[in-house]
């Protein structure tokens, strides 16, 4: 009889070499703007669980140490272990845990806030019948994390490390939920301690985002670059698609449309399924001029998952086509998501700041949401959301004094450059708005695609009124 890979579970509990990380929302569809993104679990390089050693099977039959069926895609992942669960009238503590994470590779592939609910049901199963605590709070951290329950996120990570302060996915996890609430100190802190503890593609990620972040792009490549190796060598699909992702929007960043396309799609081969990197191909197939190929990813990626990011993103490039209608359409889609999050909240909500001051609608909403985010995520992309919408609230002064802190890190951000460089511009401030916007421009495939030719005219501007 053909056993199932899923089903030959280790004996003893959980991987001991399991190291589960959550790459914070910096680096996914659109960079710090998205909902939340996690790098996958590094299974064969990592540590969590104190209960063993044990080898799972890969797909291919070749036992390898890690999470069982970690070679699977997430979708098959999920539909085992449910049945699993289901068949069982007193599931173990081990099958809800890998159903939890089954779950959470699922929407880190599809973005679906459902599966994040699924999973913290299944770790609420498991939290009263777990041999290994530890093994259901780190997950339960991630999930908050990825719900945009910061301080939550923190607490329960704080908490493992009182009692285990070498904890792996501890470390990591509290790590993120630092830098996304604007302690670059104290995330910078948990890095290296991690660092010091296992050398893995999550650590790299890690510190390839904190060194972009404090402005040195070139450096942060090397780190990524470094991950999608390791991640190549170690075989995991979803931990492939992750980095390549990474790495294409770090390409992207400093102008390079050609290598990003081709690390997307490298992410979309090795995970086919995975929304962030159609969405990222698609935003460097418009940098290539590639507008039909753009617009058919981004509908795909819409019809799988309609962020407001997405879908805006999509109303533009119908615009710009010369679609008005369809344009519209989106844009309302995305009018309807905000009026929801306005009476329940949403993890959505830095990007519904930015959609409405780059289509000026209802800007005053959107500098309300925008300092209620701020006040618990007071990250340079949660001031740069700001700047932007009381610019486009006519609060030149309070949005200088936003974009200011946004460039606090000298994060080389050309959606940062441009906001700023407007603001500069609007305050008869050209040398600044000239650089400013000089560096937006360089980086326009970072740009909302409707924005590039508002921010190539304003730098026309500025050198038209210098040449009088």
């Amino acid at each position: 009889m053909t056993t199932h890979p899923l089903a030959e579970r280790p004996a003893r509990g959980l991987p001991r070499r399991m190291l589960l990380v959550v790459l914070a929302a910096a680096m996914v569809a659109g960079g710090s703007y998205v909902v939340h993104s996690w790098s996958p679990s590094q299974r064969p390089s990592g540590a969590q669980s104190d209960v063993g050693a044990p080898n799972g099977p890969r797909l291919d039959g070749v036992s390898g140490e890690g999470a069982p069926g970690g070679l699977l895609p997430p979708a098959q992942r999920v539909a085992f272990w449910e049945g699993r669960v289901a068949s069982s009238t007193t599931p173990s503590y081990l099958d809800l845990i890998y159903l939890a994470d089954a779950y959470l590779d699922r929407s880190r592939a599809t973005g679906d806030l459902d599966d994040l609910k699924r999973a913290d049901v299944a770790l609420h199963r498991a939290s009263p019948i777990t041999a290994d605590p530890k093994a259901v709070l780190v997950r339960q951290a991630l999930v908050a994390f990825s719900l945009h329950e910061w301080q939550r996120s923190l607490d329960i990570a704080n908490g493992v490390l009182a009692d285990d302060p070498a904890n792996l996915a501890a470390l990591g996890v509290s790590g993120d939920a630092l830098l996304e609430t604007g302690d670059v100190a104290g995330a910078r802190d948990r890095y290296h301690t991690l660092e010091g503890l296992v050398a893995s593609p999550a650590v790299w990620s890690r510190l390839g985002r904190l060194a972009f972040l404090t402005g040195d792009l070139a450096g942060g490549t090397r780190l990524v670059e470094r991950a999608v190796s390791g991640a190549v060598d170690e075989g995991y699909p979803d931990a492939i698609a992750f980095y390549r992702f990474q790495l294409g929007e770090l390409l992207r960043q400093r102008g390079d449309a050609n290598g990003a396309a081709a690390s997307y799609a490298a992410a979309l081969a090795a995970l086919p399924d995975y929304v962030p990197a159609t969405v990222g191909l698609a935003r460097a197939r418009e940098a290539q001029g590639r507008r039909a190929d753009a617009i058919a990813l981004l509908e795909r990626a819409v019809a799988r998952l309609p962020q407001p990011e997405t879908v805006a993103a999509l109303g533009d490039l119908y615009a710009l086509d010369g679609d008005t209608a369809r344009a519209e359409r989106e844009y309302a889609l995305v009018d309807r998501i905000a009026a929801v999050a306005a009476a329940t909240g949403s993890v959505y909500d830095r990007q519904l700041t930015l959609f409405a001051a780059d289509h000026d609608r209802d800007v005053a909403a959107a500098v309300t949401r925008a300092r209620a985010e701020l006040a618990v995520r007071p990250d340079v992309y949660g001031y740069d959301a700001l700047a932007w919408a009381l610019f486009k609230d006519g609060q030149l002064d309070l949005a200088a004094k936003a974009a200011t802190q946004a460039q606090s890190l000298g994060t080389p951000d050309p959606r940062i450059a441009y906001h700023a460089g407007m603001i500069a511009a609007a305050q008869g401030r050209s040398d600044d708005a000239r650089r400013l916007l000089e560096a937006a421009v360089a980086g326009s495939t970072m740009l909302p695609p409707a924005q590039v030719p508002v921010a190539m005219a304003a730098l026309a501007q500025l050198d038209a009124d210098a040449a009088r």
